[in-house]
């Protein structure tokens, strides 16, 4: 699949505001069903942006692309695992509530 710089660039914007916007609308301290699918969404959008930055192009990408890309990478990566950390936390509070 070979894309334009300026597609690329789309394909980041939208796939990091995209990750904003599914983490603002979780639920990650309270765990309702919905935190799930949100959850699967933002995994989704996370391994389409970790497959854009790491497959195989024929041309070289210019330097400011791959910045960006990386710097993308990182907020998502770190946001995902904030998610993680979120759900994780509430199932321990609601572990020492039935002790």
């Amino acid at each position: 699949m070979t894309l334009s710089s300026k597609h690329e660039l789309l394909c980041w914007v939208i796939g990091g505001v995209a990750v904003i916007e599914l983490f603002v609308h979780l639920h990650t301290f309270n765990v309702i069903a919905a935190t799930y699918y949100y959850g699967f969404a933002l995994l989704s959008v996370v391994v389409f942006l970790f497959w854009l930055r790491f497959r195989k192009t024929s041309s070289p990408e210019p330097s400011w692309l791959r910045i960006l890309s990386n710097f993308v990478l990182v907020i998502v990566t770190a946001t995902f695992l904030l998610y993680i950390v979120g759900v994780a936390t509430w199932y321990e509070g609601v572990a020492t509530w039935y002790e």
